[in-house]
């Protein structure tokens, strides 16, 4: 009797442990999949958060040597004189962005009768301010292209490849030996052209110290990123912080995966992929930055799936628990169990295509509840944290309104409706007047204040989630109601900027010219039909401004 006793509860107990780790099985399953579709969401967040910081830097850079290289090409002589004044507008250009190390010109002497290049090291240190200017704080190097031993096309191959090349061009990575101890930098150079006449090359330097800074700023511990150039060089690469050559890769056995990837174009772009990296498995996501570089996330797979591993953790746990207590109290945990491990499968699933707001109502103090709260703070972390990139994304931080991220966002939404009939909004376009004048006369601080200013100015007047920073001084609030009153909202805002203007202490006065439209279904077919005309009268405002006010005409 005691044997058929032993042997059903032996039965039950293999029975309801098997269904148990069938069910715990299906449930890591499927909450791997979901840590496994959410981290390459994250991944792709965070790898576009660096894309448009990186290419925000990089285009700065290049609109800032071509206004450098309009200066040069302009000037009606090349003396001491022009040289200072060149000092300054790199200061002007340069002096607050802390990736650039060092600027430079080349001048040809054939055309400029100089030969001494101007070299300016760490940029950085100098500030924005003319009134900082200092000679003596400044390292000039100076080399002479007719006497230095580096005249011939071998030893400066950059300047003629410039000067044949006729463009723009990103170089590198090089060692830089024009500093104490030789640092590794790529540049970006620029061909002075006066008509036909080559007058020399300017550019900036980037050494990969600065770059080190912002590539490994990553929220993995052991997370690091590969800077690429169009020919599948690493010119940053954490374990070679001098970049690595392509034809390099065969000396190591891991970077085969990696020159496939950027050597040959075999990847796709914002696609995650596996690989090995000093022994440990890899998740790898890359992108193309405008200037034809490439940047790459690389981070290792055990910090992606360390939730999963206390999951394991919690399992074996509630295992050996199980075992103890399942003679006993067989039957009540069988009816305990079952419901919420189908309502935890169920919520898996949800979390595992997306749906992160699903509710997990399973909020016992067993081991069961521990799974829940395990799933429910692995849901919890997953939302704040891919809400936290979405705002870091779509967030113009110096206003505190939306960016042109958003703004296009919305665009889509709207066109969608557009599509379906059921659109109805305004559009207003505002834009700054006089900024170029105070930034010029006051200093950029004085600029951002008065766009600043024209932001307060808004939100008193529209709500936060309809603002959109758009342009340096350009603001474009959209209103997607019927109700909404175009001349009670410029009359708002009229007021604010009065009431904004009374109380400044700076010495300047806000000025914003505004042009409006509104979506006719029979007469606009998209989005930029009606942001076309809005845009067109907030010009036809700003005209007639510029009629009354000359001396702030840009």
């Amino acid at each position: 009797m005691k044997s058929i006793r032993t042997r059903i509860t032996l039965s039950y107990l293999l029975m309801f442990l098997g269904i148990w780790l069938v069910a715990g099985t299906i449930s890591v399953i499927y909450v791997r999949k979901s840590i496994f579709h959410h981290s390459s969401a994250a991944l792709n967040i965070l790898l576009q958060q660096k894309l448009t910081a990186f290419n925000t830097a990089f285009s700065g850079i290049e609109q800032n040597i071509c206004t450098m290289n309009n200066f040069i090409s302009k000037s009606s002589s090349y003396n001491q004189e022009f040289y200072t004044n060149l000092k300054e507008k790199a200061i002007l250009a340069f002096g607050d962005q802390n990736l650039i190390k060092t600027f430079y010109f080349c001048p040809n002497p054939e055309e400029t009768g100089f030969s001494k290049c101007l070299y300016i090291l760490n940029i950085m240190n100098f500030g924005t301010k003319i009134s900082n200017f200092n000679e003596e704080k400044y390292a000039d190097i100076s080399f002479d292209i007719k006497k230095d031993k580096r005249d011939s096309r071998e030893d400066i191959p950059w300047f003629y490849a410039a000067k044949e090349g006729k463009s723009n061009a990103w170089i590198g990575p090089y060692l830089n030996l024009n500093v104490e101890a030789a640092i590794p930098m790529i540049s970006y150079l620029s061909p002075v052209f006066s008509e036909d006449r080559f007058l020399g090359v300017v550019g900036v330097e980037i050494s990969n110290l600065s770059l080190r800074s912002e590539l490994d700023n990553i929220n993995y511990e052991n997370a690091f990123s590969i800077l690429i150039n169009n020919k599948g060089d690493f010119i940053y690469h954490r374990d070679f912080p001098s970049g690595l050559s392509s034809q390099h890769f065969e000396m190591y056995e891991e970077l085969a995966f990696l020159q496939r990837l950027f050597s040959y174009g075999y990847a796709k772009l914002n696609e995650t992929y596996t690989y090995r990296w000093q022994g440990k498995k890899h998740r790898l996501i890359f992108g193309k930055l405008t200037n034809g570089m490439k940047l790459s996330i690389s981070v290792p797979q055990s910090e992606i799936f360390f939730l999963q591993s206390q999951l394991f953790l919690y399992l074996a746990v509630l295992i050996v628990v199980t075992m103890f207590l399942a003679n006993i109290i067989l039957t009540i945990v069988t009816n305990k169990i079952v419901r919420p491990i189908e309502i935890i499968n169920q919520s898996a699933d949800y979390i595992a295509h997306g749906e992160l707001n699903t509710k997990i109502p399973v909020n016992s103090k067993d081991e069961l509840g521990m799974l829940a709260a395990s799933m429910r703070k692995i849901e919890v972390e997953l939302s704040e944290y891919i809400e936290h990139i979405r705002e870091m994304a779509y967030k113009d931080y110096m206003t505190g309104c939306h960016n042109k991220s958003a703004y296009l966002k919305l665009q889509s939404s709207i066109e969608k409706k557009i599509d379906e009939g059921m659109a109805a909004f305004n559009v207003y376009v505002f834009d700054v007047n006089g900024l170029k004048r105070i930034n010029d006369s006051l200093g950029h601080e004085m600029g951002d204040a008065l766009i600043k200013g024209a932001a307060s100015a808004l939100k008193l007047t529209f709500s936060e989630a309809s603002i959109f920073r758009t342009g340096g001084d350009e603001f474009v609030v959209i209103i997607e109601d019927e109700k909404d009153d175009i001349k009670a909202n410029i009359s708002t805002f009229n007021e604010a900027v009065a009431e904004f203007n009374e109380e400044n202490e700076h010495d300047f006065t806000l000025a914003v010219s505004v042009g409006t439209a509104s979506y006719h279904s029979e007469r606009d077919k998209d989005f930029k039909s009606v942001a076309e005309r809005a845009d067109k009268a907030m010009y036809e405002d700003k005209e007639n401004f510029y009629k009354n006010h000359e001396d702030l005409r840009r």
